[in-house]
């Protein structure tokens, strides 16, 4: 009687231990440095999982497409992702979208866009250019349009006043226009590529950094996936009305981990960074609209279920 009590005792240990592992599962994520790391900093806060935040696309590329894939999920820029998918060249799936559009051209007034100056932009091939082409049509502009390699590139062109204007991305707009007056020359944003898009599309705006998971870890550990994004969302939507806690958090952090200028700046400029984690059911209508850009339409086949 006694060994099958303990006999039965260790299967229940046994089985207890195996449904506590399954349930605390400790998660891989891996972010970009930027706006997307906002959402993380729930999770960053509370040190259960392994978050490693990058610099450029290259790395979120190569996690997507490694054969033994470690991360459980990867939040990358959402065209990147989905043509993955529809090559079948990743294991991973969208969940959602965590960043929308936050593109704008920074000058010092409306009249420079049909100035016979420069217009620095970036992105050329990249989304930047497939979202200033698609509302381009809705500026008057007859300035020299002129690519350079990165969003900084163009933000220096600005500022020594090699170019009249330049397309910038939010929170670096925000810093650009607080350099150049500490410098004393007056610049503030001149169009909203977010508006001009809707006006465009009809499209209410368009998804940029978006979640990806892993299948086989989606299946295995779904409840204790969605309960981190769900994190994420109430942090990211608590922002949106009160952003002392935003500034705070990114002071302990560090603006240097997450890759964001200094705290208050973000804070600030928080809304125009259009940071607001969605389920991809959620915003199908605006992901097909951005999509098709790509050429992507079966926006379904994308999402993990």
């Amino acid at each position: 009687m006694k060994r099958k009590l303990m006999i039965l005792l260790l299967l229940f240990i046994l089985i207890s231990g195996c449904a506590v592992k399954n349930e605390d599962a400790k998660l891989n994520i891996l972010v970009p440095m930027g706006a997307p790391s906002i959402a993380v900093i729930p999770v960053l806060k509370e040190s259960v999982h392994s978050v490693n935040l990058v610099s450029g696309s290259d790395p979120l590329q190569a996690a997507l497409i490694s054969p033994n894939p470690e991360y459980d999920i990867i939040i990358a820029p959402v065209n990147l992702g989905a043509v993955l998918i529809n090559k079948d060249a990743t294991q991973f799936r969208l969940w959602g979208v965590v960043t929308w559009g936050n593109l704008y051209i920074v000058g010092e007034n409306e009249d420079v866009l049909s100035s016979e100056g420069t217009l620095a932009l970036f992105g050329e091939n990249a989304v930047p250019q497939k979202i200033f082409d698609t509302v381009k049509g809705k500026m008057s502009i007859n300035m020299n349009l002129s690519y350079f390699p990165s969003v900084n590139d163009a933000q220096a062109q600005l500022l020594t006043n090699k170019a009249s204007a330049a397309m910038l991305a939010q929170p670096l707009a925000a810093a650009t226009i607080a350099k150049a007056k500490e410098n004393g020359k007056d610049l503030k944003i001149i169009a909203n590529l977010q508006t001009l898009w809707k006006e465009s599309t009809g499209s209410e705006n368009y998804p940029q950094a978006a979640i990806f998971v892993l299948k086989s870890s989606y299946e295995k550990n779904k409840n204790t996936i969605e309960n981190e994004i769900s994190k994420m969302k109430v942090y990211v939507d608590a922002c949106w009305t009160e952003s002392s806690t935003l500034e705070a958090d990114i002071t302990e952090l560090t603006p240097e981990k997450l890759g964001l200028p200094n705290a208050k700046l973000v804070a600030t400029v928080f809304k125009g960074m259009n940071v607001k984690v969605k389920a991809a059911l959620e915003v199908e209508a605006e992901l097909k609209a951005f999509l098709q850009l790509f050429g992507l339409t079966n926006i379904r086949e994308l999402i993990i279920n």
